[in-house]
Parts: structure tokens; C-alpha cells; sequence
């Protein structure tokens, strides 16, 4: 069942000619702030705010962590130079003979003979290209888990989108709750300020006491008072705003007066869709469930013996009777065969790894499922709250002048002008509380539905 409830809600915000003071600084009246609407707050939010650009830092990390790992798909080349001198010379006897036996000539050497390479400046120099063969099936595990790493940061940065706006929101609403009591406080105040013109007048005729003039004039101040509260409470959303935003803390700027909210109540099951396809929580269970499976394929990958082609060099300058110049090229092989049960664990540790994302998963999905209905009905419940309290503010507005109308034909007492007075700021009240919980529902219902 699809049904609309739609309603306008009117927040004006008068203009005060006087100056108040904030933290010991006078406010001065900005006659025209710029106008930030809250899709524009929404679109600075995503390209400044610090928390989501530290995450969109992590998404480059993951990024440059892939291709790391991409580069051991290459051969991978080592150097190793030692040059010093021996703290010994190098002495070595060729036995007779030891080079072979010649007709006409005898052995060579014909005795044994003393080799001696002096101390003196020397080198060891070796290099080598391996590349890898069998290691390469263990890059690609390695190389495909790494991607899925990428995958599950861009999703935690979507995660801290999704919390900024909701924050944003949030931040928004606030300032045009404080603007509402702004706009009640100032009508209060407009109210006292006639009451006390008609109030003096009857006291000089002679129609009232001086304890009732006494008493709208302390109401009157009272409300003055709160007004002052209320400006400096809206400085303070406005840097919090502007915190929330990336930008200077003193930004100045107003809001949209006649904000109208249309909410277009969608079927609780299409929600719950929506929310299962787009909630980055959701993706960020099914990414670790796949980094997990990985894990344990890459540890499997282990008992595969390293198989790797390799080039190598080697060269011993001014050491005498040594080699100047050795190549080599081969195979190498390296495995090991038997490791005191370590892989076995490894894999056993990964599997319960395994085991524990797919139930935080299957966990996931069923909170989200509770939070997308619980959302909706709060939203649905909020709205009619306002609705109803919208309806009950008018009515203690309309009873509000009628006293008066009764109070200037002096067939009323004040007392009832100043209860009826009371009683209006009380539904005022209670129609800003219901207001704010609905923006607060909305807000948290787009939420938990993963909208962008």
C-alpha cells in the first residue's frame, strides 16, 4: 500500500533590529547570508568533509596495496656486492698432481704447492633475475584478494557518506528547530510587549494594579532573555554546520525558511530491498566473507612446491686463483616438505575465520531488516505527531487571541491572558519536539535504506 503525507512546514525568522551577545562578542545582524539549501550542504559535505576524505585516503592505500602486489608477477632481481680486505691472507696447497699427470712433463704441480692471495682490497659481487612459475598462481590469490581489500574500503567510505549526511541532516534540522523557537520566542515577545501597552493603559485608568503590569513586564523580560539564548544556541548549530561541511567555523549563511517536505511513503518490503542492495554494511559482511574464502585458498597454495627460473652472476676481483667472471642458469626449487603441522593450523585459523564472517553476514542482514521497519514506522508515527500537534499549536493560537480580544474589553483577567499565553508556548513546544523527531526519522530512515 503506497500513501502520501504531505504538509509545508512555515519557519520564519524575523529580522531583530538590536544586537545580542555570544561569548562575550556582539552578534551583528547579517541583513543577506548566502542561502544554503540542504542539497547544497549535502553535495560540500561529500567533497569536503574531513572524516570521508580521510576514508577516500584509505581507498587510495588499498589501491597502491594491490598494486604492490601486482609487481611479483615480475622477475624479481637481487644484487649483493662485499668489498674490504681479508684480515688473513688466503693460503690454500695444490697437491702434486692436482692439475694432472703429462707424458715428457710429470705431474703438475710436481709437489705440493703453497697458493697465497695477499691482504689487499678486495670484492664479492653477485646478482640474479628469478622469475617466478609455480609462485604465480599464488600472486593471482593474492593479487584478487587485494582487489576485494580495495572493494571493502570504497564501501567503508560509502559507510562514512552515508553517517556525514545523516550527521548533516541532522545539523541542518537543527538550525531550523532553534529558527522555529526563534520565530515562537519573538512572537511571545511581540505578544508581552502589546500586553504591557494595553496593561499600563488600564493601570493609568485606573482598570488594573500595579502588580499586573509588574508581572508582563517580568514575562516580557523573561522571554527576552530566552531569546538572547536562542540566538547564541543558533550561532553555535551554525559553526556546527559549517564543522560538518569542511569550511571556516564563521561562515555566514541562512537556511531555506519554507523547507516542504513530501514524504513519498514507500512499501516496507521495497525498503527492505532497497536496503539489502545498497547498505554498505551488507557489502562490507559479503566482501570480508570473500577475503576470508581467499585466505584459505591462498594458505592451500602454500603445500605448492616454489618453482622459479633464475639467472644469476657471480665475481671475485683481485683475489687471485678465484673466478673473475661465473654465470649460471637453472631451476631453483624450494619447498618444504614438512613444517611441525604450521600450515595445518594456518588453514584451521582461516576456516573459522571463514566461519565468523559468514555469520556476522547472515547477522547483518537481519538487523538491517529490523532497522529499515523500525525506521519506517517511527517515520510514519512522527508524522502524525506533527500533524496532530500543528493542529493543537493553532487552536492554542486562536484561544490566545480571543483572551486578548476579552482582556482589551476588560472581560477578562489577566491571569487568563498569561495562562493561555503559558499554554501556546507549551504546544509551540510540543510542536518543535514533534518536528525535529520526524526530520530525525526521515533522516535516519534514508539511511537505513542505503539511499545515496
Amino acid at each position: 500500500m503506497r500513501y502520501y503525507i504531505s504538509f509545508f512546514l512555515l519557519l520564519l525568522l524575523p529580522s531583530f533590529a538590536a544586537p545580542s551577545t555570544s561569548w562575550g562578542e556582539t552578534l551583528e545582524a547579517d541583513s543577506s547570508p548566502p542561502l544554503l539549501t540542504l542539497n547544497e550542504a549535502l553535495r560540500i559535505a561529500s567533497s569536503n568533509n574531513r572524516s570521508v576524505k580521510i576514508r577516500e585516503l584509505e581507498v587510495t592505500k588499498s589501491a597502491e596495496k594491490a598494486a604492490q602486489v601486482r609487481t611479483n608477477y615480475w622477475p624479481k632481481l637481487d644484487s649483493y656486492a662485499l668489498a674490504g680486505s681479508m684480515l688473513r691472507p688466503l693460503e690454500f696447497t695444490a697437491p702434486a698432481g692436482a692439475f694432472g699427470s703429462y707424458p715428457g712433463i710429470g705431474p703438475v704441480p710436481g709437489k705440493d704447492s703453497a697458493i697465497r692471495s695477499p691482504r689487499q682490497f678486495s670484492a664479492l659481487v653477485y646478482a640474479s633475475a628469478t622469475q617466478p612459475i609455480t609462485q604465480l598462481y599464488k600472486v593471482r590469490l593474492s593479487e584478487r584478494q587485494a582487489l576485494l581489500g580495495v572493494d571493502f574500503s570504497k564501501e567503508e567510505t560509502r559507510a562514512e557518506q552515508h553517517e556525514t549526511r545523516l550527521k548533516v541532516k541532522g545539523a541542518y534540522y537543527g538550525v531550523l528547530q532553534v529558527q522555529a523557537q526563534i520565530e515562537s520566542v519573538t512572537a511571545a515577545v511581540q505578544f508581552l510587549t502589546e500586553l504591557s501597552r494595553v496593561t499600563d493603559q488600564r493601570l493609568e485608568a485606573r482598570a488594573a494594579l500595579k502588580s499586573d503590569s509588574l508581572a508582563v513586564k517580568a514575562r516580557l523580560k523573561q522571554q527576552r532573555y530566552q531569546l538572547l539564548v536562542l540566538l547564541d544556541n543558533l550561532e553555535l548549530q551554525k559553526r556546527n554546520l559549517n564543522h560538518l561541511l569542511g569550511r571556516d567555523l564563521k561562515t555566514p549563511f541562512s537556511v531555506e525558511n519554507k523547507p516542504a517536505i513530501i514524504l513519498d511513503e514507500p512499501d516496507v518490503e521495497h525498503a527492505r530491498k532497497q536496503a539489502m542492495e545498497q547498505r554498505p554494511e551488507l557489502r562490507e559482511t559479503r566482501l570480508q566473507t570473500e577475503i576470508a574464502d581467499f585466505s584459505i585458498r591462498r594458505e592451500r597454495a602454500e603445500y605448492i612446491p616454489d618453482v622459479s627460473l633464475q639467472l644469476g652472476y657471480l665475481s671475485f676481483p683481485n683475489i687471485q686463483f678465484m673466478p673473475r667472471h661465473v654465470w649460471h642458469a637453472g631451476v631453483l626449487f624450494q619447498w618444504q616438505p614438512f613444517d611441525w603441522g604450521y600450515k595445518q593450523r594456518r588453514l584451521a585459523e582461516f576456516r573459522a575465520a571463514a566461519q565468523q564472517s559468514s555469520l556476522a553476514e547472515q547477522d547483518a542482514r537481519q538487523r538491517v531488516s529490523l532497522e529499515v521497519e523500525d525506521k519506517f514506522r517511527k517515520t510514519k508515527q512522527f508524522s502524525m505527531l506533527l500533524e496532530a500537534r500543528s493542529d493543537a499549536r493553532e487552536a492554542e493560537r486562536v484561544r490566545l487571541r480571543e483572551v486578548m480580544d476579552r482582556y482589551e474589553q476588560q472581560a477578562a483577567l489577566l491571569s487568563d491572558v498569561l495562562h493561555q499565553q503559558a499554554a501556546l508556548s507549551q504546544a509551540d513546544a510540543l510542536c518543535q519536539e514533534a518536528l525535529a523527531g520526524f526530520w530525525t526519522a526521515h533522516a535516519e530512515f534514508e539511511k537505513a535504506t542505503g539511499a545515496e
